[in-house]
Parts: C-alpha cells; structure tokens; sequence
C-alpha cells in the first residue's frame, strides 16, 4: 500500500506547507510541494522538495528543487512571515475548529507564559484573512490584536486591563 502524501499539490508560498530558516535569517525555505509522504521521505536520503529560497544571493528569490537535508540544516522552522495572524482570548482550540477553522495554524500563548492561558495566535494567508475576520466576529470571539509585531506584550496587558 502507497502511504499517502498531504504536500503533493503545489502551492503558493503564503501557504507553504514548511517555512524554515536560519537563525541569521538570510536563508528562508518555503515548501510549496513534497514530492513523497513523510514515510518514504525518512528512508530516502536524496528527498527533496519543491521550494521558493530567498537568500542574500538574490533580491527577489528562486524556486527549485531542494533536497530536505539542505533545507533542515543549520535551519528551524518557523510560522510563515507572509501570513497575517489574530491574537484571540477567551476561546479553545477544539472551538475555533468546531468553527471552521481547523485549517489554519493555531499557537497557544501559555506555552510562552503561563498567565495567557486563554490566549491563542490564529495564522492565516493574506486571502484568507477576511473570512478568518468574519468567523471570529460572527462567533463573538474577541480579538485583542491583529498583525502586530509586540502581539505577546500587547496580550500580556490585555490580561492586566481586563483583570485576568
């Protein structure tokens, strides 16, 4: 039986399925395909995947095959940077799924610190964003920041001011 592959269809890099980079951050690999499931990859030492790079060798980066073990090396990954987010408090997990929002990448805030533990970081595509919007409105799920680079500051005095 053929394991099966969730990364075969090709993408745009807004919805990457992978985003790594290297910790001075002049390398970022975003997988738009895998060309195998992740089984096959663990047995093949030349898998690869298809990738847009952008890297100081260029201003406006490339896409190209790349084998995975270029990619992981020296590397970590990351949430993708093209991707817009929400901060939410008061909201679950398993709600924004019961919602429709199974699809988008979801951070719990108390990983980081205990105290926000009613806070979760929604990621979305930049066309995605309205319906996200529209879902956490219709749903009445507050929204204590949208792209805001001090997002975790700004949730921590979120929790000061409501008295959390």
């Amino acid at each position: 039986m053929k394991a099966n592959n969730p990364c075969a269809k090709r993408v745009t890099p807004e919805e990457a399925y992978e985003i790594w980079q290297s910790p001075d951050g002049l390398w970022t690999y975003f997988c738009l395909k895998k060309y195998q499931s992740p089984e096959e990859e663990a047995k093949n030492v030349n898998a690869r995947w298809f990738c847009f790079v952008k890297h100081p060798g260029t201003s406006t980066g490339d896409y190209g095959d790349v084998y995975i073990s270029t990619v992981k090396e020296g590397t970590y990954r990351i949430e993708n940077p093209l991707h817009r987010f929400f901060c939410v408090k008061g909201a679950t997990i398993q709600a924004l799924l019961e919602i429709g929002l199974s699809n988008y990448p979801v951070s719990d805030l108390s990983i980081r610190d205990i105290r926000l533990w009613q806070y979760l970081k929604i990621s979305a595509a930049p066309k995605d964003y309205e319906k996200v919007k529209r879902l956490l409105e219709e749903h009445e799920i507050a929204i204590v920041c949208i792209d805001r680079a001090d997002f975790f500051e700004r949730c921590l005095e979120d929790l000061q001011t409501s008295g959390g």
